[in-house]
């Protein structure tokens, strides 16, 4: 029980000496995809979105592929998923305007595309792009999820402030768009179905209002409440939740306002509706961010973060850990060394 491992997924290079937003997906055949953005920096001309596979009974991460990579472009954000034939599919954005000047309409995250690639022998090899959306604005953080129905969604920041949502009834041949998330303005919205159908999506705050932000649909992702505030703390940063088999819910988020430090997790027993359960993961010196969580088939939950922009770190925990069984981790030292592998 409690932490079973905390490992990079890889180190930084002289190509991508910084990383950032990370995503994780347990394909059908056992093994784990780590993907995110990484390059000389945020936005910079030479960011592309890479991966790195830990095959099925491995013990550590191969080495990164390069799956998007556009001349002088940056790649941003990009969400995994596997479709009902085995298909794995990668949604992203690449920046096509101007990358510096301050923030606003025509500059960096205000000018990403949406754009889809897939892979039919688990991520060997990649097919050309096929674009969701040229009209820039839209921004993908937080993994898809299938509903009972058998359709997909996932949610991206938009250019307004008000997150949007595409659906998919094809299993992601095709997509539409829906939403807006009105009320409290919102980004990054992560997704889980509850035992009566209906849609909560936990969103990043966007703005002062330092709390995680929730909205509900009960029409199956087609309309959604206005965006309220929550008890949880937040800064100006990205979360993510997962729905357990057991029908338990699992958020990883910086349960601080003024920082993105502690990564935390809890556990609701009712749907996300409350947070009874709650535990550090991660504290220590720097920031701890960006999270996404899933839950493997043997039961253990596995979060992956940005660690300082220069690893992207993997955590494997039993789901038992956030109620308290099991030792804490000791904290970030701040100087590159996970003090972790004599307590493990």
């Amino acid at each position: 029980m409690g932490i079973k491992l905390w490992e990079a997924v890889t180190g930084p290079s002289d190509r991508f000496p910084s990383c950032h937003c990370s995503v994780i997906v347990e394909l059908d055949n056992g093994d784990l995809l780590v993907g995110y953005y990484a390059g000389e920096g945020e936005a910079k001309p030479d960011a592309a979105w890479v991966f790195a596979r830990k095959s099925a009974g491995e013990t550590g991460f191969g080495p990164l592929l390069s799956v998007a990579d556009s001349n002088g472009k940056p790649e941003g954000n990009g969400i995994f998923f596997q479709d009902s034939d085995g298909k794995v599919v990668l949604i992203y954005n690449t920046m096509q305007g101007r990358l510096y000047g301050p923030h606003g309409p025509g500059v960096r995250w205000r000018t990403c595309d949406l754009r889809m690639k897939s892979s039919e022998d688990f991520g060997a090899t990649w097919s050309d792009v096929t674009m969701i959306d040229p009209k820039w604005g839209h921004v993908p953080r937080c993994k898809p999820i299938r509903l009972k129905s058998g359709h997909l969604i996932f949610g991206t920041e938009y250019d307004d402030g008000y997150s949007r949502f595409w659906l998919s009834i094809d299993d992601g041949e095709h997509w539409q768009m829906t939403g807006p998330i009105l009320g409290e303005k919102n980004q990054h919205p992560t997704l889980i179905e509850r035992e009566d159908g209906s849609l909560l999506a936990l969103l990043r705050p966007s703005g002062s209002q330092g709390f995680v932000l929730q909205s509900e649909s009960q029409d199956g992702g087609h309309t959604w409440s206005d965006a309220l505030v929550t008890d949880l703390p937040s800064p100006f940063a990205a979360l993510d939740a997962v729905r357990l088999n057991d029908g338990r819910v699992v958020v990883a988020w910086n349960s601080n306002p003024e920082a993105r430090n502690p990564l935390t997790l809890a556990l609701s027993e009712d749907g996300g509706r409350s947070w009874a359960s709650r535990r550090d993961l991660v504290t220590g010196e720097g920031s701890f961010h960006y999270p996404a969580v899933i839950q493997t088939e043997d039961g253990l939950l596995h979060v992956t973060f940005t660690n300082n922009r220069e690893t992207i770190d993997h955590i494997v925990l039993s789901v038992d850990w956030i109620l308290g069984e099991g030792s804490a981790l000791p904290d970030w030292r701040g100087d590159g060394k996970r003090r972790l592998p004599d307590m493990l």
